[in-house]
């Protein structure tokens, strides 16, 4: 009789202990899903924001390149006229040079791609084929500033050499920048097309120019796949 007693105790307690566990893996079960949850909607909020900003990233590449291919247009017909024996009457030699000493070049948003860097949660987003592609975007992206730096000097390499050797102020008076009048001291920039450093100094430009366009049409490429990557 007391055995059955001490026996139905021990399985009342035992039952009690049992339900204390399963309730407790049940709790942490629920709290799991739950930080799961919260984690992934964070996630795809992150996400979403990745998209939008390489979407806006994109569309301002694409004009900027615009404003390039202009740059390049009048630099190439500046090489074209240092070819000619006689320069016709029209040409304006100082709206070439200025608008050939524009630097269109694309500065994107990062501010959600740095956040995601700076945390370190490039590497826990549960796409891998984003955190790989989202990798090799930035290795792309340091060589694409590498080539916009260079490209940039030669801008300045080109403006050095016409504050020596040309009216500045001629070609700053198509800047649209001011109200800069042309100079009435008479150099007149037609002779800069018989200058052999002229000559390097547009020629340089434009094959950097050449080189970035060709970098930033890879950058489209690359965004566009990303794009395709990105589930929202």
């Amino acid at each position: 009789m007391e055995q059955n007693k001490v026996r139905t105790y021990l399985l009342y307690a035992i039952g009690e202990i049992l339900l204390v566990v399963i309730g407790i893996l049940i709790a942490l079960q629920v709290n799991n899903w739950n930080e799961n949850r919260i984690a992934l909607n964070q996630e795809q909020q992150t996400v979403a924001a990745l998209h939008s900003e390489f979407s806006d990233n994109l569309k301002e590449l694409k004009f900027d390149i615009a404003r390039l291919d202009t740059t390049i247009h009048n630099m190439e017909v500046l090489m074209d006229l240092t070819l000619l024996d006689e320069i016709p009457d029209e040409t304006n030699i100082d709206s070439l040079i200025s608008l050939s000493l524009t630097n269109p070049t694309w500065n994107p948003s990062s501010y959600v791609l740095n956040d995601l860097k700076n945390s370190g949660s490039i590497s826990r987003l549960s796409n891998s084929e984003l955190q790989s592609k989202l990798f090799a975007w930035e290795r792309h992206f340091e060589n694409l500033n590498e080539l916009v730096d260079i490209f940039k000097i030669s801008t300045y390499e080109m403006i050095r050499f016409l504050r020596d050797e040309s009216s500045l102020r001629d070609i700053d008076s198509y800047a649209g920048i001011g109200n800069i009048q042309p100079s009435k001291i008479g150099f007149n920039n037609k002779e800069l097309l018989e200058n052999l450093r002229f000559e390097n100094y547009v020629d340089d430009k434009l094959i950097t120019a050449y080189q970035l366009r060709n970098e930033y049409l890879e950058s489209i490429t690359i965004i566009e796949d990303l794009l395709t990557t990105i589930r929202i």
